[in-house]
């Protein structure tokens, strides 16, 4: 059974796998993802290929956050609609998901689907006497829950000090207070019983949770940087309305640096996901995040991108191999019993099983790849190769990475041959002719 650390409860909790219901934090659309948001969406793919691999069914949901003031200031820069801006960049989050092998969700929600929603959410906060409105604004009252708000978060009430690090808000009842309809008139708006204006941040997760799932969330994911406020206000709204928590088990990975520095756009060390993938390759950002637990703080820097690019290279190297010495019967496949007693091939899926349900420790799972990779070279000399590479393989796609082999064909299996014998021979000129262009075409 997988277990997950819960980030409310300070526990290890064993996750029910009967169904399993996942939420993660989508983006806001005015710019492109950095590799700092692709993180929770890396983690939550590898639980959903995870439970897959299991069998294990599940409904995972993700919101796009399509209304904010991010998006209006975007398109008044610009000179373009909101519409516009909301509708790019959420293409190229779609796009960017593809490129990363993310797997898509059950479903992605864009926020301004969910208007009439959000405004019967917020009506159900305002009888239930746990929000108010003044003046066309509607706020949610901290004070009707104070022995939960804050608990996320591990802080107290009184220690809070919010109002101190925001703009005074004199409708408020109390500074703490947060909103959940903004009463404006710049940017798209909407029409509610208050005024014309638009749902907060907060809410619009919480509704969607309550919208989108009919029993509470066995996961819900996001960044670090999201469990204050966001995740507080978000879960103080859903318990006010369900008098239940969101989520059993509540999963933050952990900050994102860059060469010891938090990646911000003021330092200008921002990385676009489409940058680094197209420089680096998408597997390298999920080595990078795998090779150490997600809920550590994470310094990305050269070092780390070239070990996470000699990993993979060594990978793609190991299946090159296999794969052009299957084909050309240089290797003798024997799927029934392991080559080497000294390896116990079949427990590989054994041990990739217990890690992955013990929070998900990918870096054991890494160095569980390092020894099965030692295992198939070692079978790459004995010319015969048992279900490792199967193996191999399989954890490799729960993992999330993909790797494109060429398909080789008998013109290149003529090659492949010549090659091979221009070295037995020692023809090591024509060898070595033959090797560059197999080389260049990926074949080795």
């Amino acid at each position: 059974m997988l277990k997950m650390y819960d980030s409310l409860s300070g526990e290890l909790k064993t996750i029910d796998e009967s169904k399993v219901r996942i939420y993660t934090c989508g983006p806001t659309v005015y710019n492109y993802i950095h590799i700092g948001n692709a993180r929770p969406l890396i983690l939550s793919d590898l639980i959903v290929r995870f439970l897959e691999f299991k069998d294990i069914k599940y409904k995972y949901l993700l919101n796009i956050t399509d209304i904010d003031d991010k998006i209006i200031d975007k398109a008044i820069a610009e000179g373009v609609s909101e519409i516009d801006i909301a509708k790019k960049y959420s293409e190229a989050f779609l796009k960017d998901l593809e490129d990363l092998n993310i797997k898509l969700p059950t479903k992605v929600i864009p926020i301004s689907s969910k208007l009439l929603e959000i405004i019967d959410f917020i009506e159900v906060l305002i009888d239930k006497k746990h929000a108010y409105e003044v003046d066309g604004n509607v706020y949610f009252d901290i004070s009707s829950l104070a022995n939960k708000y804050g608990e996320l978060s591990k802080q107290k009430k009184e220690e809070l000090n919010i109002g101190a690090r925001v703009e005074e808000d004199k409708n408020k009842k109390n500074p703490d207070d947060f909103v959940l309809w903004k009463k404006t008139d710049k940017g798209k708006k909407w029409l509610a019983k208050w005024s014309y204006g638009r749902p907060g941040w907060h809410t619009e997760c919480a509704l969607l949770i309550d919208n989108f799932f009919t029993k509470t969330l066995d996961i819900h994911i996001g960044g670090i940087d999201l469990k204050f406020p966001h995740h507080e206000n978000e879960r103080i709204q859903y318990i006010a309305k369900n008098n239940k928590e969101v989520a059993w088990v509540w999963a933050h990975n952990g900050h994102l640096s860059i060469n010891n520095e938090k990646m911000s756009k003021s330092l200008g060390n921002t990385i676009l996901v489409k940058d680094f993938i197209k420089k680096y390759g998408a597997n390298v950002l999920r080595f990078m995040y795998l090779n150490s637990n997600y809920r550590q703080p994470l310094n990305i820097n050269q070092q780390t991108i070239d070990q996470a690019i000699d990993w993979n290279t060594k990978v793609l190297n190991l299946l090159k191999t296999a794969n052009w010495k299957i084909a050309i019967n240089e290797i003798t496949l024997n799927n029934e019993t392991p080559i080497d007693d000294n390896f116990d091939s079949y427990k590989y899926i054994t041990k990739f099983k217990e890690f992955m349900n013990n929070n998900l420790n990918t870096p054991m799972i890494i160095t569980l790849l390092d020894e099965m990779a030692k295992n198939i070279n070692k079978q790459f000399k004995n010319k015969v190769l048992d279900r490792t590479l199967d193996k191999f393989n399989a954890i490799l796609s729960t993992l999330g990475f993909k790797y494109e082999l060429p398909k080789i064909d008998k013109k290149t299996q003529a090659k492949l041959k010549e090659w091979l014998e221009s070295v037995a021979n020692k023809d090591f000129e024509n060898a070595d002719n033959l090797r560059d262009v197999l080389k260049e075409g990926g074949i080795i």
